[in-house]
């Protein structure tokens, strides 16, 4: 039996280059499927109407719940709870004056999406926007 030393390879130039490109794909790959889930989630918060009726409520101002029930037909207890979920998901902000809670958006690009979309759709289903 022989008794050869193994020897451990010496990462070459190229090798080191392989692995730090590697490396460097795995961090762009992280990176990218946090923002996919990150997108995936903004898009299941927004999957509801209710929701997308709200945020085009808020657009302009903040509003307290009642002046958001003057707009929207919903229940008191069904709006605040997709306004909850809307101020989970850091979509809204909201404060206190009293014992009424007014509701704001504090994410922009969320708007700018959901812009972007209903508008689009309303073209191309010819249906009225503003």
């Amino acid at each position: 039996m022989s008794t050869k030393k193994i020897q451990k390879a010496k990462p070459t130039k190229l090798g080191v280059k392989a692995v730090k490109k590697k490396a460097s794909q795995n961090k762009t790959s992280d990176s990218m499927d946090a923002m996919f889930e990150l997108a995936a989630e903004t898009f299941r918060v927004m999957s509801a109407p209710m929701r997308l009726k709200i945020i085009n409520c808020l657009c302009e101002e903040e509003k307290n719940v009642g002046q958001l029930l003057e707009e929207i037909d919903t229940t008191q207890p069904n709006m605040s709870q997709h306004l909850n979920t809307l101020f989970k998901a850091k979509i809204l902000g909201r404060r206190r004056e009293g014992v009424q809670i007014y509701y704001r958006i504090i994410n922009e690009r969320v708007v700018t999406l959901c812009r972007a979309v209903c508008t689009q759709i309303a073209i191309d289903s010819d249906i009225a926007h503003s």
